[in-house]
């Protein structure tokens, strides 16, 4: 069975991605922004990611089975009363023209409801023959919350939360309050841990259970028209009585130019560290609410194995909580949480339905474009940078770091998701902490308060984070021991915990190989790693996207395939980096 699955839609959407599984394998993901460069890559239609996974599997459209797609867009316009298309046909061509995809016959199409999508993202890849599953997002079709179970293959919905009552969209108002943006739930994760919570309830728009959560502030009921989703109105209801409901004014913003970047900007009023205890709050109370739903997904499925997705998924700090609840033995979080992660879903739902049996993941999500050492070669010689060709270049990387550098480090394959895990990754030694600092605000140009993470050995992660369980994806935050403190203290947040990923030789040798090289200078086997780009851009995918962020970004060195170019002396201090 050969299936393309997808995510997004011309005009209407975010996060477009494609996904190609064969026979249950996944053979190739990729994200429409690292092609465009337009970060979420809003109301784009995913071409560049389906064209990339087609070539990658050596087929056209008229091999693929089945084209599913993360959302049940008919259901989702007839409910709203907007027009849909006459046919499938109409439907696909809008999606995937024949223009830009010949064919002589189309596949069937097929749309997959998002939470559903999102639930078989999590629990067919997972490895796990059954256990309870958690959806949190902004909302699918007609839900913002879905509990399920998934047993011998089959995903049973018990109940949902409607886009009214929303977590995502309640985390995303209190971004907007604090002037980060409604999009920037991360930053608000590392903001949080520098405050100190208040009332839970938000003056009463909040009522807890041990099992479940109640809103007040909007509509339980709450229905858009005109529109596919409750975003906005959901949103608005929040910050309403948020302006209300807290001591602070909401933190303004308005789009500036700035003549040093010759674009727009956003600028805020205030600095919105000065809003860290609301952050916190919200934090606080995104923890409760989805910690009660664990407790009582749990008791009424007698299970203890958990499975997350959705957007809601990317929160660590929360993730990192669930884990060490004690009805939670086992905790597997799809590391392409966001919307990205549902044209994995819809594939391997519709494929698992066709009788294929799901591949799970082992550990790394690259799936991506990848380039061989002679076009790297092309692309530097036509851009006519220097460069050397170690024997090493884990070795000779680890010597730019253990120096005090910081790296580019493009390798195999480009990983999805937001977070980088070895591929398509700046690099450093976590220590001294002012390198986090250096990243911060010198080279990433973003809010000094943004916390870093480490990769690190796995057989190393026992004596730093005081498990050896593995953590491969980057998605949960856990304690550091006192040696974690000592030896990174860069990637130590202020609440004394990081957001790990452990590093396995038979998953990814070369990206072990450099943290061991690390360690031989360093006397500990773990790097500072954040995704390569600059502020408010995707990360980097290609070759020549990793040469022009070099080129723009105040790093030392960058580890390009086998070949290493390096900052010439001096040139970062008379640039004022």
């Amino acid at each position: 069975m050969r299936v393309l699955g997808v995510n997004g839609w011309p005009g209407a959407s975010h996060d477009g991605a494609a996904c190609l599984v064969v026979d249950g394998d996944v053979i190739a993901l990729a994200e429409e922004e690292r092609f465009t460069r337009h970060k979420h890559a809003y109301g784009e239609a995913p071409l560049n990611a389906a064209a990339y996974c087609l070539a990658e599997g050596g087929l056209t459209l008229d091999d693929i089975d089945v084209v599913a797609h993360g959302w049940d867009l008919p259901a989702l316009f007839a409910d709203r009363g907007l027009d849909w298309f006459d046919s499938d046909a109409e439907a696909l061509e809008h999606l995937l023209p024949k223009k830009l995809f010949p064919r002589s016959s189309d596949p069937r199409l097929t749309f997959v409801g998002h939470h559903t999508a999102h639930a078989a993202s999590a629990y067919l890849l997972s490895g796990r023959d059954r256990g309870a599953i958690l959806v949190l997002d902004g909302q699918g079709e007609n839900e913002s919350t879905t509990l399920a179970v998934g047993i011998d293959g089959e995903i049973k919905t018990l109940r949902a939360h409607t886009p009214g009552w929303s977590l995502g969209y309640f985390y995303a108002a209190v971004c907007a309050y604090a002037g980060l943006g409604a999009d920037n739930a991360g930053k608000m994760m590392g903001l949080a841990s520098y405050g100190t919570p208040g009332d839970l309830t938000f003056g009463g728009a909040f009522a807890f259970t041990d099992e479940d959560f109640t809103i007040g502030v909007v509509p339980p009921d709450l229905r858009s028209t005109g529109s596919t989703d409750e975003e906005t109105a959901t949103i608005r209801h929040w910050l309403e009585h948020l302006e209300k409901a807290l001591p602070d004014a909401p933190n303004r913003s308005t789009r500036r130019f700035d003549p040093a970047t010759g674009r727009f900007a956003k600028a805020t009023a205030r600095d919105p560290f000065e809003y860290r205890d609301v952050a916190a709050t919200a934090q606080a109370a995104l923890e409760r609410a989805v910690m009660g739903l664990v407790r009582g997904l749990l008791r009424e499925t007698g299970e203890t194995t958990l499975m997350i997705a959705g957007g809601v998924g990317f929160n660590a700090t929360l993730n990192g909580k669930i884990m060490r609840m004690p009805e939670v033995r086992d905790l597997f979080v799809q590391p392409l949480a966001g919307d990205q992660g549902v044209s994995l879903g819809a594939a391997v739902w519709a494929a698992a339905q066709e009788g294929d049996r799901i591949k799970p993941m082992n550990g790394s999500v690259a799936w991506g474009p990848q380039w061989s050492p002679d076009r790297i070669r092309h692309v530097l010689d036509a851009s006519g940078t220097a460069y050397t060709e170690p024997s090493d270049i884990a070795a000779a990387t680890a010597g730019v770091l253990a120096a005090g550098g910081v790296s580019g480090w493009f390798q195999g394959r480009a990983e999805g998701g937001p977070r980088a895990l070895g591929h398509r990754s700046l690099v450093a030694v976590p220590d001294p902490e002012s390198t986090r600092d250096r990243v911060n605000v010198r080279i990433k140009d973003r809010e000094a308060w943004r916390p870093f993470a480490p990769s690190m050995q796995e057989e190393a992660a026992e004596a730093l984070i005081g498990t050896a369980t593995p953590l491969p994806y980057m998605i949960v935050t856990t304690p550091v021991t006192e040696a974690g403190a000592a030896a990174m203290p860069a990637v130590v947040h202020s609440d004394r915990t990081t957001r790990p990923q452990t590093v396995s030789a038979a998953v990814d040798p070369l990206y072990h190989r450099l943290i061991g090289e690390v360690g031989r200078h360093t006397g500990t086997a773990v790097i500072m790693n954040t995704s390569f780009n600059g502020r408010d851009e995707p990360v980097v995918c290609s070759p020549a996207d990793a040469l022009a962020t070099f080129h723009r970004l105040p790093l030392d060195a960058l580890a390009l395939g086998p070949f290493l170019v390096r900052r010439p002396a001096g040139s970062l201090r008379e640039a004022g980096a």
